[in-house]
């Protein structure tokens, strides 16, 4: 009687407890925290590609990069025998892709994701420092990655920006983590350089740590900082600069043909942003505690540098530019998922003892549920990227010869080439510039096999769609495409 009064005395451990101790033993093992990031990047790696060999046109630009490495990859050379709308060099790493593993689309997304994922690993180390955290850095990389597909299907898909931010990351970790090195300063700027040789708006950010340095950091070690920052960017910028400039059209291509687009309107602007607010909340909460962490004054100064980086960044995105689409913000991803994971620390500890348990269920959220939500509402809902191309692609891979698309990916799917003219690759620019004429596109249908044309492409051209349907037998419509193949 009196041991089963003392059995029912002693107090029991809820399994709350139990989960944060085991949380709390992982987060502190030398084994534990490479085990952690691992198993979160192999998850995400397989929820990122849930149903995405159904996924055959992402969009046009996809097909671009990954149809210009397959060209690189034969010896042709951008700005003298293509268009490329951007600088080279996610091009030339495509081009390295095909050049060891061919242009097949699904093996090249598979690389490009590894690619993308390892790239976090600083962004966790930097906010593993940051946070004195490990299962905050893990948080980091699930929002950064989640961000970028629920923002524009970025990440599994062949895109500018995630590669771009790859050498970002890098830069912003040796900012953070190895301040003081004259010598990784060096590797900071050759980084910062092989961002902008992917897309020159990759200035933005940059910009903003350096002021952001210069008002909060040490003033007497930032000349030197920066100035050696500075001499490793050129040492890959003034090489890679004499060559693109070589290049009988690369100030055509790069900056003419981009200062030349139109603008679109404040309201539109602000209509997009608001559709990024809806796809992916972690945006507004952060932008709101980036203004909150600017006023304070205990903010830590690489959270304050995180913090400007991303308000400042997204208002000289929406408005020191002619035009802003939803994908835009994904340039400002690392920091606000910085900026976001800082919130979530914050509040996670204040309401709960249990905090490491409530963060990791938020890295399991938002990096394996999230994304494989995303991947069933995308195909299900995707007849443009899913459905239709999968009644299209059969019919090309059924005959032979060149093929004319302004997306690229209907060529590599069904292992044909494109029309050999200067925008093989990406018709889309002169399109939007008025640089294509009638006579363009007939000379294009002439050179081709088959076409395939998006719905109302040829409107403000009758002459080439009167050229079309005198030539060519229409072999499949709907609402979104319609293939056309020569008459025998």
């Amino acid at each position: 009687m009196q041991s089963g009064v003392l059995a029912r005395a002693v107090p029991t451990r809820s399994r709350g407890v139990d989960v944060e101790e085991r949380l709390g033993r992982l987060a502190t093992s030398t084994w534990g925290e490479p085990l952690a990031v691992g198993a979160l990047l192999a998850a995400m790696f397989a929820s990122f590609l849930y149903g995405l060999s159904a996924v055959l046109i992402s969009d046009m630009d996809e097909g671009t990069y990954l149809y210009a490495g397959k060209l690189v990859a034969q010896g042709l050379v951008p700005y003298r025998d293509f268009l490329l709308g951007h600088p080279p060099l996610a091009v030339y790493l495509a081009a390295a892709w095909v050049w060891l593993a061919g242009a097949d689309v699904m093996p090249a997304r598979m690389a490009n994701l590894a690619f993308v994922l390892a790239s976090t690993v600083p962004l966790y180390l930097v906010v593993r420092k940051l946070l004195s955290s490990r299962v905050a850095g893990l948080l980091a990389i699930a929002t950064y990655m989640s961000g970028n597909l629920m923002l524009a299907n970025m990440g599994r898909t062949i895109k500018l920006e995630p590669i771009m931010n790859a050498f970002l990351i890098g830069a912003f970790a040796i900012y953070v983590l190895r301040r003081s090195s004259l010598a990784w300063g060096v590797l900071l700027g050759a980084l910062v350089a092989a961002a902008l040789l992917v897309k020159l708006v990759a200035i933005i950010p940059v910009g903003l740590i350096v002021l952001a340095d210069l008002v909060w950091g040490d003033r007497r070690t930032f000349v030197a900082r920066w100035a050696v920052a500075a001499a490793g960017a050129l040492i890959v910028l003034v090489p890679a600069g004499l060559y693109l400039l070589s290049q009988p059209h690369f100030l055509d291509d790069v900056i003419w043909s981009q200062l030349g687009r139109g603008g679109l309107p404040l309201e539109l602007r602000a209509r997009y942003l608001a559709q990024d607010f809806v796809r992916f909340p972690p945006i507004p909460l952060a932008l709101l505690t980036s203004v909150w962490l600017l006023v304070s004054r205990r903010t830590a100064l690489d959270i304050r540098v995180s913090a400007l980086a991303a308000l400042l960044g997204l208002a000289t995105l929406l408005i020191g530019f002619k035009t802003f689409f939803t994908y835009y913000i994904v340039l400002l991803m690392p920091w606000v998922a910085i900026v976001f994971v800082v919130l979530t620390m914050r509040v996670a500890q204040r309401i709960s003892r249990y905090w490491r348990s409530l963060v990791a269920a938020a890295v399991l959220l938002l990096g394996v549920v999230a994304p494989l939500g995303y991947d069933v509402m995308y195909n299900r809902g995707g007849a443009l990227h899913v459905a239709s191309p999968a009644q299209i692609v059969p019919i090309l891979k059924a005959g032979d010869g060149p093929i004319y698309s302004m997306y690229p990916l209907f060529a590599l799917w069904s292992g044909r080439p494109e029309y050999a003219w200067y925008y093989a690759a990406d018709a889309l620019i002169p399109r939007i510039n008025n640089q294509l004429s009638a006579d363009d596109f007939i000379g294009a249908f002439e050179g081709s096999r088959a076409v395939v044309l998006w719905d109302g492409e040829l409107n403000d051209f009758p002459q080439a769609d009167a050229y079309l349907r005198s030539n060519f037998t229409l072999a499949f419509q709907d609402a979104y495409y319609s293939v056309w193949t020569r008459q025998s």
